[in-house]
């Protein structure tokens, strides 16, 4: 088995999506108002792009190109 080195971008990127989860955690309670789900939204879209750049610094990694 071989290993390789995980870029610091992806360590980043991993502590972003969480932080963007807690928000859509915290809109999604059972109270919540039209601003949170708004704001839950949004980092939901804020999530898709970053997973992106995750998928990206992975191929990188592993050396493929797309």
């Amino acid at each position: 088995m071989s290993y390789l080195t995980v870029p610091p971008a992806v360590r980043q990127l991993s502590d972003t999506l969480a932080a963007e989860a807690a928000v859509i955690r915290r809109a999604c309670g059972s109270w919540t108002t039209p601003e949170a789900l708004a704001s839950a939204e949004r980092a939901a879209d804020r999530m898709r792009a970053q997973i992106a750049a995750v998928k990206a610094e992975i191929n990188k990694v592993r050396g493929v190109v797309v």
